[in-house]
């Protein structure tokens, strides 16, 4: 096993051309394999039995629902009721359909003329100092995500003012002065003084990646 491969993603990133997207944090082999099963278990056996004749058979059924589900995540339409976790798990079927041996350690979901795109996420290995990618880490998989291209575009970003979508970028700019690749924050609240914080957390995927705080001013 290489430093870019695994027998399971560390990360998946599902990236809008907007900058907008999911990321989602698998914890293990048998949890990135829990995820997938739990997409791609009921839709085999949906579609199992005895074959209907000119009818696609149980994995083509699989390979729509896929595209459907992810295919929603690009397009913002998620169900609530599906949520960002539904979409992890659509995800991982995706991902263990694409990759039959070596998985990446980090692989990047895009969409280029309305089909999906998986490669290897090699830039989120590489710690330029700023965070390529920021994710509200709000359930058992990950979140919505906001990624970045330079230093400029965190910095222009960070310096916004924050609204309901995009409120934890400016958070990390303000704590931080340089960080992992990804940074996940969870907003929680202090059990004794019930003020709302939030709590981050820097992914170096096992490399040498410094999480330094931003001196006071």
């Amino acid at each position: 096993m290489s430093a870019a491969t695994a027998t399971f993603p560390e990360a998946v990133f599902l990236r809008r051309s907007d900058d907008t997207g999911y990321g989602f944090f698998f914890h293990g082999e048998e949890d990135f394999r829990h995820a997938s099963e739990s997409f791609a278990r009921p839709v085999l056996q949906s579609f199992a039995g005895e074959p209907v004749p000119g009818q696609p058979d149980p994995q083509d059924h699989l390979k729509v629902a896929i595209a459907t589900f992810i295919g929603q995540a690009f397009d913002k339409a998620v169900p609530d009721e599906v949520g960002a976790e539904g979409v992890s798990r659509a995800v991982a079927a995706c991902v263990r359909q694409v990759f039959s041996g070596a998985i990446p350690r980090i692989v990047v979901v895009e969409q280029k003329d309305r089909r999906l795109n998986l490669r290897p996420g090699i830039e989120f290995m590489r710690h330029p100092g700023y965070p390529l990618a920021i994710v509200v880490d709000a359930d058992a998989h990950g979140g919505e995500a906001r990624f970045f291209t330079s230093a400029e575009h965190f910095r222009k970003v960070g310096e916004s003012e924050p609204n309901p979508r995009c409120w934890l970028p400016q958070i990390v700019y303000r704590l931080y002065d340089r960080t992992p690749s990804v940074i996940a924050g969870r907003p929680g609240v202090d059990r004794q003084s019930g003020k709302h914080n939030v709590e981050c957390r820097g992914l170096s995927f096992g490399l040498k990646a410094p999480l330094e705080e931003r001196a006071a001013s």
